[in-house]
């Protein structure tokens, strides 16, 4: 779930502060009524009517809610909590947080009841989930101690909101800075390059000429001119990484066609022998996009090939398209690509939209850089979720035409 932050720094400061104070109000009316036996001053029924209250507009919050005792109990778990962690609150109620939570729930966050106790302040934590059958996806935990009036320590309330989408935007952001940065210095390092080529290639071809003759040394003059060719064609793919296209052909074109012509130009790859299936599962109306086709078809061949090459003992790479509605009423056509390979390791992660980054025998590792430029010229996203041995699964969006 997605707290949408108000525009100004005020407004969420506020937000945060009332729904804190509400969190620590609940917690209380909870935790006493928890322990109404011993505390025969509390009025029941205002409790229990006010406790009614609060339950309901808890339940209305995008933040998920979980109190817990000092016995390590859990009291309190609300629908946003249950979206977040995948539990059912009849289901935790009652039990310990220990029993719940085991302390590989909350990855690169080691919480268990101890850890929890011992907090005497408001402390925030970020951690990731990763649900069964689902992505991995970020959390931001506050944790705080929930005190009566005489300032004593009654409980704990843990406060989980998913940040996911916020974390993504930072991660494109990162990217993209990263990515101009680095085409700077690799558009000087390519006319730098470009430059003693051309007069290579001349004395290479003059070399050819001068010894038709003398044909050992003429196939030196060959291969000469050959390695250049190569050298040429990796500073062009590296320059096409910088600028995808100095005045590109957009157009109304619908998405289908051109993976249709993309899976046609890499048939070859996919027969019998290799044994990977690809199935395409398309939205059943024309997604159309204000698009360049060739640009589009260097994504979907790049995306792929990625897919054949991570399957070599075989597999299947599934190929669906959906309408997504956005927001500010913003539509967007997404193309996923789901393949059953080898995967990608945490590590290689983080680095496999450098330029040259590549765990390929062969390869110049510019593949996903072009493609992530090419998608933000399109002013769409590009995203890959993947676990090393599980498979790879790379989302492209794209706004449709008239969002």
């Amino acid at each position: 779930m997605n707290i949408e932050r108000p525009a100004s720094n005020v407004e969420w400061e506020k937000m945060k502060k009332q729904t804190y104070d509400l969190e620590q109000r609940a917690a209380k009316l909870n935790i006493e009524l928890k322990d109404k036996g011993k505390s025969p001053e509390i009025d029941l029924k205002e409790k229990e009517d006010a406790r009614e209250d609060f339950h309901n507009i808890l339940e209305s919050l995008n933040v998920g809610v979980v109190v817990i005792d000092l016995k390590g109990e859990i009291i309190t778990f609300n629908r946003a909590a249950e979206n977040i962690t995948g539990l059912f609150s009849e289901k935790v109620i009652g039990k310990e947080f220990d029993k719940v939570f085991d302390p590989n729930f909350f990855l690169n966050s080691h919480l268990d009841f101890k850890s929890l106790k011992d907090i005497q302040q408001n402390a925030d934590v970020e951690a990731e989930i990763r649900r069964k059958g689902k992505n991995t996806f970020y959390v931001s935990l506050s944790i705080s101690p929930v005190k009566n009036p005489e300032g004593e320590k009654i409980g704990i309330v843990l406060a989980l909101q998913d940040i996911t989408r916020l974390k993504k935007l930072e991660e494109r952001s990162n990217r993209t800075d990263r990515l101009a940065a680095m085409g700077e210095i690799a558009v000087k390092i390519a006319h730098e390059i470009r430059n003693p080529l051309g007069s290579i290639e001349l004395f290479a071809t003059v070399l050819k000429k001068d010894l038709k003759d003398f044909e050992e040394l003429k196939a030196l003059a060959g291969h000469i001119s050959s390695g250049v060719k190569s050298i040429n064609n990796v500073i062009s793919n590296l320059l096409l990484f910088i600028r995808p296209q100095q005045k590109p052909n957009f157009q109304a074109i619908d998405i289908c066609d051109s993976l249709d012509d993309s899976l046609f130009f890499s048939s070859h790859l996919v027969n019998s022998d290799n044994g990977i299936d690809i199935i395409t599962r398309y939205y059943s109306k024309p997604l159309m996009v204000y698009a360049d086709s060739e640009l589009l078809k260097q994504i979907f061949l790049n995306l792929i090939l990625n897919a054949i090459q991570a399957m070599p003992h075989g597999g299947k790479l599934t190929i669906s398209t959906r309408k997504l509605n956005g927001r500010s009423k913003k539509d967007f056509a997404e193309i996923r690509f789901a393949d059953t390979g080898t995967g990608i390791s945490k590590a290689d992660m983080l680095r496999i939209f450098d330029p040259f980054f590549t765990t390929k025998k062969r390869g110049t590792g510019l593949g996903l850089a072009i493609v992530h430029n090419i998608t933000e010229a399109h002013g769409g996203a590009v995203d890959i979720n993947s676990s090393e041995g599980k498979g790879t699964v790379c989302t492209v969006t794209l706004p449709l035409v008239g969002s």
